[in-house]
C-alpha cells in the first residue's frame, strides 16, 4: 500500500514553510518514527517522522524548498512488521581523548545536550530568583 507524506498542517499565520534537512533517500528503507525531513517556518522546526515502517519510492523535495501545508512532498510504500528487517543498532561512539592536549572530544549530540542543559539551569535559576523577588 503507497502512503502520502504530506507537510504538517501549519497556523494560519504561515503561509509557507521551508525544508532544511532531508535525512532520506527514494529506496532507503524507514521504519516508524525515524525523522525523514525537517520543516522550517519563522519560528519553529518541526521533524516529520514516518508514522509506519516501509520503503521510500519517490521525492519531490530538497534542501531549501519552500513548502506549503499539507503538501505531499514523498511517498512510502508501507511495509508490515513481518516483512522488515530487524532495526539496526546504533552503536554509541566513544569519546576520544587526544593525549597530546588532554582534550576529550564528543559528538555534536552531546555538545547540543550540554547547551540545551545550560539553558535551562539558567532559566531555571532566573524563575526561582524573580519569585523570591530578588
Amino acid at each position: 500500500m503507497s502512503r502520502e507524506i504530506k507537510i504538517p498542517i501549519l497556523p494560519d499565520s504561515v503561509a509557507t514553510a521551508k525544508i532544511t534537512n532531508l535525512y532520506v533517500n527514494e529506496g532507503q528503507l524507514v521504519y516508524l518514527d525515524d525523522v525523514l525531513f525537517d520543516v522550517e517556518t519563522e519560528k519553529i522546526v518541526l521533524e516529520v517522522m514516518a508514522d509506519c515502517n516501509g520503503i521510500i519510492e519517490n521525492i519531490t523535495i530538497v534542501n531549501g524548498d519552500h513548502v506549503n501545508t499539507e503538501q505531499v512532498v514523498m511517498t512510502m510504500q508501507q511495509l508490515a512488521d513481518s516483512d522488515m528487517p530487524a532495526r539496526p543498532t546504533a552503536q554509541q561512539p566513544q569519546p576520544r581523548v587526544n593525549s597530546s592536549e588532554n582534550y576529550v572530544i564528543v559528538s555534536p549530540w552531546l555538545s547540543k545536550l550540554n547547551k540545551s542543559l545550560i539553558i535551562a539551569l539558567a532559566i531555571g535559576a532566573l524563575a526561582i530568583l524573580f519569585v523570591l523577588g530578588i
